[in-house]
């Protein structure tokens, strides 16, 4: 066939942007991925590493736990977290962690790209663009130059949405469901694409990928143990869903981080929202079911047209991100799907002007735009254009199923009734849990501190003469602090090779005092003198713990992931006398330590939920009867056990009286207060709470629990 001039010109031009944004990546993207471990790849190699070592990996989630795994291994990124990456996505990374981490993330970029062949070929063979078109479609796209950068997971995840969606319309329902299935065992919000099966009858492709999913999961319980997945089940996709999975005052890619940073008041994060409404921002369910609805309500299951599965497919995925609570810049490579199945269909009909608009949406909404520094009310909704321009492609893409709509057909019509009603009674059940839960959250606020060095995590509050010393999380690590004592006080920004993940001091009554602190440094955790960090006291050990009269130190030493409480006397580097407090079947998570007649500790047995232990002068190590529990601290005065109890995914703070054995609750707040430790008068405590904030990433409160 042979083409008109104005066709060879956009040809050529085509061809010439390609070769211009090929030796961009060639030249700029590819060297700085190489070279460098970048998050995000060290959070998947690591979490793989573990479990291929054999490691209990049960505490994984866990911020500083995961740190010290990651320091212990030279792996080469500052500072790394699991949340809120599933378990099993990690397990693509098993083949790899027989090499360097830097050289696994080189074949990882490597397989990357060459994913990208196969995912062409179905591209064009679903939508009939040329694979100069779709090459450009990919190389336009900055996100999936942050998936190389980054060592990301989502080249991956949409070759498997792509080949589901090809498998589909080949009739290979059981390989869509299957493919699926994976996708969403490694990424949540595939799931929605079940919607799509169930909509259309699909029961081969459903009852495929419900399979899948079920040995997809038994595969992961089998990797990592149960104990892990409870905790993603019920900790970290109920926050993930509310948008507080990591930080939420960021306002640039979704509902719930525009309302969050406009409505909801967070004393260090975000202390002068534009309009401090918990009642506004508990509409967050009804825009997202606003967004996503259309998706569903306009599947035609009688239309097995190429041109109607695929805009169905790609209302979904894009309906889905639209939706998401924690999108990332490269979340958005997956829009090369209804990106691709939109210009195909625009060149068809000639609507030039049209396949104009979706370039242009196509490229800002994967142009990445920094989150302002100061607050600009209202005016944040357009700083980030990302949202808009996601709904704005939504909406044609709606248009178009629309204008291509049904005949009126009373099963169809009866099937979106019943969809439509089942979504408002959700959005009526969410927005006022929803509200219920902010109002509740905030009664927190009235017992937070001030801290002057606010990191992203404050943890292990521990009184210090007139302040308060703690671990805090920055960018640049983890570090020792101690406020109101100038004299004393560190820069958290200090950017040091080495993290102090825990810490220990004498009571205010022992002089002078002792300080310890657990420092990864030389892929070991050593225990160390503040004043004199270069004697080490302890090697192989973390959570050191001064007895009551300072004159021994406990501390646990881990094996294979699995902790022991141990006791030295003395604290030279030679000190004799250590030994073991508890029996290597348990498996300590932390302890509190008066002497070695009068410790408690929290500990894991056979793979079964946390519980207490106590040793006091009567018993040895018994497990006492107060349900999953963690963090128990005893008074100074040996009256009082504080500690953590777990129930309908929240750990909150509870008390027990140590003559009687009597419990009663502290706190009954809708968000996590952990690592209680008690002032010197044995009535007031300190402790970590992320409510208002994001998961685990803990601000410190004080409060009176003794009259």
């Amino acid at each position: 066939m042979t083409l008109s001039p104005d066709h060879r010109i956009i040809r050529w031009a085509e061809r010439g942007l390609l070769f211009l944004l090929v030796l961009y990546v060639c030249s700029h993207t590819l060297p700085r991925a190489w070279r460098s471990l970048i998050t995000d790849f060290p959070n998947y190699y690591t979490a793989a590493r573990l479990a291929h070592e054999g490691f209990d990996t049960s505490r994984m989630y866990e911020w500083d736990w995961l740190q010290r795994e990651k320091d212990h291994r030279a792996v080469d990124a500052r500072v790394i977290g699991l949340v809120p990456i599933t378990p099993f996505s990690t397990l693509v990374m098993w083949p790899l962690t027989r090499l360097a981490p830097l050289t696994a993330k080189h074949v990882w970029i490597l397989l990357s790209l060459a994913f990208l062949i196969p995912l062409c070929w179905l591209l064009r063979s679903m939508t009939g663009l040329t694979y100069q078109r779709i090459a450009l479609a990919f190389a336009v796209s900055v996100p999936l130059y942050r998936n190389l950068e980054f060592g990301q997971f989502y080249v991956l995840l949409i070759l498997l949405i792509v080949a589901a969606c090809w498998a589909y319309l080949r009739k290979y329902y059981a390989w869509a469901g299957a493919l699926i299935a994976i996708a969403a065992a490694c990424k949540i919000f595939p799931v929605l694409l079940f919607i799509f099966f169930l909509q259309r009858r699909s029961w081969r492709a459903l009852i495929s990928g419900v399979v899948t999913g079920l040995a997809a999961a038994a595969v992961s319980v089998a990797v990592f143990g149960w104990n892990v997945h409870r905790t993603y089940l019920h900790e970290i996709l109920p926050w993930t869903m509310h948008g507080e999975a990591l930080p939420p005052y960021i306002p640039v890619a979704s509902f719930s981080s525009v309302l969050h940073y406009l409505f909801l008041s967070e004393p260090q994060w975000n202390p002068h929202p534009w309009h401090d409404s918990p009642l506004c921002f508990a509409l967050l369910p009804v825009l997202q079911m606003l967004t996503l609805a259309p998706a569903v309500l306009l599947i035609r299951r009688g239309d097995n047209t190429r041109d109607r599965i695929l805009l169905e497919w790609s209302a979904l995925v894009t309906a889905s991100l639209a939706i998401s609570t924690v999108p990332a810049s490269y979340n958005f490579v997956l829009m090369v799907l209804p990106v691709c199945v939109l210009a195909a269909k625009l060149l068809r009909h000639g609507w030039y002007g049209w396949l104009a608009a979706l370039l242009v949406v196509y490229f800002g909404i994967g142009f990445p735009i920094a989150a302002p520094h100061r607050a600009t009310g209202l005016l944040v909704l357009l700083y980030g254009p990302r949202l808009p321009l996601m709904l704005a492609l939504l909406a044609g893409i709606y248009l178009l199923l629309w204008r291509d709509r049904p005949a009126r057909d009373a099963v169809q019509d009866w099937s979106r009734y019943a969809w439509g009603a089942a979504m408002a009674v959700a959005v009526v059940f969410t927005v006022f849990s929803t509200l219920h839960r902010e109002r509740a959250v905030r009664q927190e606020y009235a017992y937070r501190l001030p801290l002057q060095a606010q990191g992203f995590l404050n943890a292990d509050a521990q009184p210090a003469g007139s302040g308060v010393r703690y671990i805090t999380f920055t960018s640049a690590g983890y570090r020792l602090v101690t406020e109101n004592q100038p004299e004393v006080w560190n820069d958290p920004s200090t950017d040091s090779p080495d993290d102090d993940l825990s810490f220990t001091s004498s009571l205010g009554n022992v002089q002078p005092e002792k300080v310890l602190v657990e420092r990864v440094r030389n892929r070991h955790s050593q225990i160390v003198n503040v004043q004199d960090p270069s004697r080490v006291i302890v090697d192989d050990a973390r959570n050191p713990m001064l007895s009551a009269d300072a004159q021994s130190l406990a501390f646990v030493r881990d094996d294979r992931g699995r902790g022991q409480l141990m006791v030295r006397r003395g604290f030279e580097p030679a000190a004799a006398g250590e030994s073991a407090l508890t029996p290597s079947s348990l498996n300590v998570y932390e302890a509190s330590f008066r002497s070695e007649k009068e410790y408690a500790f929290s500990a894991v047995e056979y793979g079964r939920p946390p519980q207490v232990y106590l040793r006091d002068a009567m018993h040895e190590n018994i497990p006492l009867a107060l349900g999953e529990s963690r963090y128990p601290a005893i008074s100074p005065d040996g009256r009082w056990m504080a500690y953590s109890h777990f129930d309908q995914g929240i750990w909150n703070l509870w008390l027990r009286n140590q003559m009687t054995g009597a419990t009663q609750r502290i706190a009954d707040e809708p968000c996590n207060q952990i690592q209680p430790g008690w002032e010197d008068d044995s009535k007031t405590l300190l402790y970590g709470t992320d409510c208002g904030r994001n998961l685990w990433f803990t601000a410190v409160s004080r409060r009176r629990v003794i009259p």
